[in-house]
């Protein structure tokens, strides 16, 4: 502690006050201790010439020199440390001769100024004992630190030199000066049973900051079998300590487990093919999972294992007890031959010899059950011929509606969705999953309302056991419970938010090896996740509404179509890149130089649309005069043009629209369209003010619209054989433009709305037509094609 006076006194023969030295000018001129004898002294210190002042005041008023008054006695310090927790305290300041006399001397009497007269105590609180003291086998906490523990459950390390660490504070924070941790160690000595200091010990970290780690290392290497215990105390630099911190001790083992692991197959679905085993035929399936089972194989101390899968990633399992086996899921990924390889370490980490265990896998199976819900009628649901499972019910009444395709294909037929009501309609199916094993769940969805609800699920007697849903934010969600409870722990991962109207495939993965969820959508990975442990709901997957707390809530509020259930983890390009892909629901050649009324161009997508000519000379084939000299479409201005008898596209989904053109006039020019009541609701076209290429949306489609729109970089080449293409992201509300495979821009925050009339090549709703223009290989796609694809249409010949 520390204690400083600052005092305002006078001497005079009038009692006019002079100032004393303030406490800032003892650091310069020393600390002094003066009476009437020894000023003269001070001053002569104080100002560095060598006079002699006055002993005593000459005047009744003239001004003297500030002077310093310092207690050097420890009297005033240990009278204040007695009266440490008092709430009041006085002190009592009188100027007289060391030794008490001269006080009725009147000449030596001082005055002090109460407002310039103070006493400053400064407290130095000791540090605060450390408790959180950690062990590692590296500085800079490149290895996990060991917690602080003593007895049978002490920390093991394979390292001959360890780090201690502690963190220190201090009650003063950064007042107290910077702190020192003193670390003691002892070694066990086991023929005495006693503990002793070791060698090297104690040392000492200095200079650390209130709240950081103080740090040190052991310098005389340890040896195998070695156990040590250790202590750190806390110091700062104004002589204040705190308490040991408890024990905490360590073993040291660099001894390897004397064995290789054994492993085998625990529920004999995957054994082991050669060198280890005889097995030669291929089993289960790529992401089919099975179960392993890995022991010490005769070595003693094996604390855990560590496994990976065709050299992938490591995973760690622990034995239950000391020594004993451990059995995980292994989800294989390759087709024929996949190598688990495994390890077994002890406590201290140190790992054993790897094993190679070889096993046979089969191809991908079909799912377990799917639903493409193309009925159009009826209560019942059922599967493809090529896949063997069951049919839904459905229940309370929910309706057909159209999928996110329009038309009919002349061999899938028309595609069909099913709409449920949001109150109480849903489907049931028994396709015996047991979802404790791996499984995915896949669906095109619809909602139409905003809130919680559920695509799918499996119902056990209280809760589904995984639930495939919109949040109650709307984001997309999937979510598996651990216990068939309704409100026991789970674990929910979510992907974006949906968009109310808008087709969107969604689907959901559980893997069983290391507990992981993923969530994809539109066919892209969005979250991942794990949960600890999940439970075998019975088989049955529903659609349309959630079971929770024995209660059925959540009531899917929309249309549900292609409906998925695999009894293993997908794969991403196998099984969800053909239901997600884009589907072509037009395709016109332009090659059927069709010369009787009605003149049309056939559809070569399967869905029967066919393009009718305008009459000659407005519309003709341009015989040798298409793209690479095959035959086009001639469209020679109003009132030309070649359209369907329906649409042919939602364009209130994504979409993806192509064709290649060759302009010869600079005019505002339609190549692509589709009509709606008042107007298109896009213009894939020649844009006559900027001549260049450009995809415009209108807002609506009566009104006043905002005209939504993304131009190409360069001009457009007349007389230019020249690809085009336009795409809208429904789910991101984004346009974009290519020309010949390259993309020239989009725009965001896209709003457009579903035309239900024809498609136009060469002109939209009456105007804008192509004058003495050729277009060639128009298509359309119900849904998104990437910029690969893109390149892939316009390179095929």
């Amino acid at each position: 502690m520390k204690f400083l006076t600052e005092m305002t006194h006078s001497w005079d023969c009038a009692n006019t006050p002079v100032n004393l030295w303030r406490s800032a000018d003892l650091a310069t001129s020393g600390k002094q201790t003066w009476d009437g004898p020894n000023l003269a002294l001070w001053l002569e210190q104080r100002s560095g010439h060598a006079h002699k002042p006055p002993a005593a005041p000459s005047c009744p008023n003239d001004p003297q020199p500030d002077m310093p008054m310092e207690f050097t006695s420890t009297n005033l310090k240990n009278d204040v440390v007695a009266a440490i927790g008092q709430d009041n305290y006085t002190l009592a300041l009188s100027t007289r001769q060391s030794d008490g006399t001269s006080e009725t001397t009147s000449n030596w009497w001082k005055k002090f100024d109460p407002a310039m007269t103070k006493l400053t105590v400064e407290y130095n609180t000791s540090p605060t004992t450390a408790t959180a003291g950690q062990m590692t086998t590296h500085t800079g906490y490149t290895a996990p630190a060991k917690a602080c523990v003593t007895g049978a459950s002490r920390p093991v390390i394979n390292s001959s030199a360890p780090w201690l660490k502690a963190t220190l504070t201090d009650p003063d924070g950064s007042n107290g000066g910077s702190l020192s941790g003193v670390f003691t160690v002892q070694k066990w000595n086991a023929t005495t049973s006693t503990w002793a200091a070791a060698t090297g010990w104690p040392k000492t970290d200095s200079g650390v900051a209130p709240g950081a780690k103080a740090e040190v290392q052991f310098t005389v290497s340890t040896a195998n079998g070695d156990r040590y215990r250790w202590q750190v105390q806390t110091k700062d630099t104004l002589g204040g300590s705190s308490g040991a911190s408890p024990w905490c001790e360590l073993d040291i083992d660099t001894s390897s487990p004397e064995a290789v692991p054994a492993v085998t197959t625990a529920d004999g679905l995957y054994p082991a093919s050669p060198p280890l085993g005889t097995n030669v035929d291929a089993q289960g399936g790529i992401g089919y999972s099975g179960r392993f089972t890995f022991s010490p194989n005769g070595a003693t101390g094996v604390y855990d294992y560590v496994y990976r899968l065709n050299g992938g990633a490591e995973s760690i399992v622990t034995a239950p007890t000391v020594g004993g086996s451990a059995t995980v899921w292994i989800t294989p990924e390759l087709i024929g031959n996949n190598v688990l390889t495994v390890v077994s370490r002890d406590q201290a980490g140190n790992p054993s010899g790897a094993l190679d265990y070889n096993f046979l896998v089969n191809i991908a199976s079909l799912p377990k059950a799917h639903w493409a819900m193309d009925e159009g009628t009826g209560t019942s649901l059922a599967p493809p011929a090529e896949v063997s499972g069951a049919s839904a019910t459905l229940i309370n009444g929910p309706t057909w509606t159209d999928s996110r395709i329009t038309g009919t294909h002349k061999s899938r037929g028309k595609d069909w969705a099913v709409k449920f009501d949001g109150v109480n309609d849903y489907a049931s199916a028994n396709v015996g999953l047991d979802t404790s094993r791996s499984y995915s769940v896949a669906a095109w969805v619809r909602p139409d309302a905003d809130g919680l609800m559920e695509i799918a699920g499996s119902p056990a007697s209280a809760t589904d056991s995984f639930m495939l849903r919109k949040w109650g934010d709307n984001r997309w969600t999937f979510g598996v419970m651990e216990e068939n409870l309704g409100g026991t722990a789970f674990t929910n991962i979510f992907g974006p938010v949906a968009v109310t109207g808008v087709w969107t495939h969604v689907a959901g993965v559980y893997d069983a090896a290391g507990g992981k969820l993923l969530l994809y959508v539109n066919g892209t990975k969005v979250s991942s996740g794990t949960v600890p442990r999940t439970f075998n709901a019975g088989g049955t997957i529903t659609l349309g509404r959630e079971r929770w707390n024995s209660t059925d809530v959540a009531h899917w509020n929309g249309a549900i179509s292609e409906v998925s259930v695999w009894d293993r983890v997908i794969d991403p390009e196998l099984d969800l890149a053909p239901l997600v892909a884009a589907v072509k629901v037009g395709a016109w050649d332009m090659e059927d130089v069709d010369t009787e009324a009605p003149r049309q161009e056939g559809d070569a997508s399967g869905y029967q649309r066919p393009l009718t000519l305008a009459d000659a000379p407005a519309t003709d084939w341009a015989l040798e005069g298409g793209y690479n000299g095959s035959t086009g479409l001639l469209v020679n201005g109003s009132p030309g043009s070649a359209d369907t008898a329906a649409s042919v596209l939602r364009t209130d989904q994504s979409f993806t629209v192509a064709a290649w053109v060759k302009v010869t006039t600079a005019d505002h020019q339609a190549v692509l369209a589709q009509d709606g009541a008042t107007r298109a609701a896009f213009y894939l076209m020649y844009d006559e003010p900027t001549d260049k290429w450009c995809i415009t949306i209108p807002s609506v489609d009566t009104g006043t619209a905002t005209w939504q729109y993304v131009v190409s970089v360069n001009p457009a080449q007349l007389d230019t054989w020249t690809h085009v293409v336009a795409r809208y992201d429904a789910t991101a509300r984004e346009l974009r433009l290519y020309v010949n495979g390259v993309l020239q821009g989009s725009r965001g925050n896209t709003v457009t709305w579903n035309s239900s009339s024809v498609f136009h090549v060469g002109k939209a709703k009456s105007s804008y037509f192509v004058n003495g223009g050729t277009v060639d290989r128009v298509r359309a796609w119900q849904g998104l094609l990437s910029d690969g694809d893109i390149l892939t249409d316009m390179n095929e010949g």
